[in-house]
């Protein structure tokens, strides 16, 4: 047998004609990124609505069994794993759950309570609407053939059902708006002190003031600089390790929606010298935040309290490890022709999610659509990209 490759040109690719038909990579595409958007979706309704007795929640399994996500995702985490070599390794239970168990879960009787303000129509429309998704999928996912008509219908299904999710999922993941420093509300008023020489607090807000993103700015440290030559530098920089900072709060994980990371551009100037910072966002509904303010006070203090008592040890001994703080190694180089100007890879700062990582942390973030189901290039508890970011520009 033999497998003919495409070929990639200048600005298009050629695919051997003996590949499936266009409308079956269009179909997948459209089946990929539904089933994650309601991965997504329905972990946060349910994170918000049951903090941490989530994944205790009951799902009828394909097999026909009753079990919980948790139990659940278990046994299927162990059964790849017989085969871990292949593939990405990941933990996040949700990853571990079909189409067709998602949503089993979002229009029962026991569930539908917590997502029905989410569409628009009825519990048994919205079910036909999903399952009729489902039974594309379950022909593309089993090589069963399709029709150039079935991805109409998955477009205007998704139209139909999803319409709401994605509008509740743009909110979630686009907090751009900064919380007016005259907000009386009382977990403002409080968490808004506190701030220390490395990290400061940043507040903002969805369009609907729904969800509140609190991000913490860290100022890193230089512990060291080599310069090769002209044109490369090297750096020992302090950084945060994200994840880990769940990992040491249990009380924060109970109400925390998720946790997010990102660098921002940074620059050097003339004697070398950087201005790094590394942003950890952590993402609440307006409703838990507001009534769990004193739990978020007490894990900021404490963590802020950790990082400078880190960032003294490690600024002291450069082989130390805390459990919050650790270093890291970046480079920049000279880039350009005629006006050169030195590029920062900060690749190394920023971790990647893991198989051991709690679901709530989500990984780096950069931009993300206001058309989340159809144009992320990046899902939550992914360690890679699943397609090229388009700039909205």
């Amino acid at each position: 047998m033999e497998w003919k490759k495409v070929i990639l040109k200048e600005k298009s690719v050629e695919i051997p004609k003996r590949w499936v038909f266009l409308h079956y990579y269009e179909a997948y595409n459209i089946l990929f990124r539904i089933e994650n958007a309601l991965r997504v979706f329905c972990f946060s309704v349910l994170k918000n609505e049951l903090k941490d007795k989530w994944i205790d929640c009951s799902v009828k399994a394909d097999e026909g069994d009753d079990n919980s996500i948790k139990n659940l995702s278990n046994k299927r985490i162990s059964q790849a794993s017989t085969f871990g070599y292949l593939c990405y390794s990941i933990s996040s239970p949700l990853m571990y759950l079909t189409g067709g168990e998602l949503i089993q879960i979002i229009t029962s009787e026991k569930y539908w309570p917590y997502f029905k303000g989410h569409f628009k129509g009825s519990m048994q429309i919205i079910k036909n609407k999903l399952n009729e998704i489902g039974a594309i999928r379950n022909s593309l996912a089993h090589f069963r053939p399709i029709k150039e008509d079935d991805v109409e219908v998955l477009k205007q299904n998704a139209k139909h059902a999803l319409m709401e999710v994605e509008k509740y999922l743009d909110q979630m993941n686009n907090c751009y708006n900064v919380v007016p420093t005259n907000t009386s509300e009382e977990w403002y008023q409080k968490l808004k002190t506190i701030g220390t020489e490395t990290c400061i607090l940043r507040f903002t807000q969805c369009d609907t003031e729904q969800w509140v993103k609190i991000t913490i700015e860290y100022k890193s440290h230089i512990l060291d600089m080599k310069k090769y030559g002209s044109e490369y530098l090297s750096y020992q920089v302090l950084n945060i390790n994200s994840p880990a900072i769940l990992k040491e709060d249990k009380n924060l994980v109970d109400i925390i929606t998720c946790l997010t990371e990102n660098v921002p551009y940074c620059s050097i100037s003339s004697k070398f010298e950087i201005d790094l910072k590394k942003n950890i966002s952590m993402l609440f509904s307006r409703q838990t935040l507001k009534a769990n303010f004193q739990i978020v006070e007490k894990s900021i203090n404490k963590l802020f309290s950790t990082i400078s008592n880190e960032n003294d040890l490690i600024k002291e001994d450069n082989l130390a490890r805390g459990s919050i703080v650790e270093s890291a190694s970046i480079g920049a180089y000279l880039y350009g022709e005629k006006d050169k100007h030195w590029n920062v890879n900060t690749r190394h700062l920023l971790k990647q999610v893991t198989e051991s990582d709690l679901p709530e942390y989500w990984g780096d973030t950069e931009y993300i659509p206001r058309d989340f189901i159809g144009g992320v290039s990046k899902f939550p508890w992914m360690p890679s990209d699943i397609s090229e970011s388009e700039p909205p520009f």
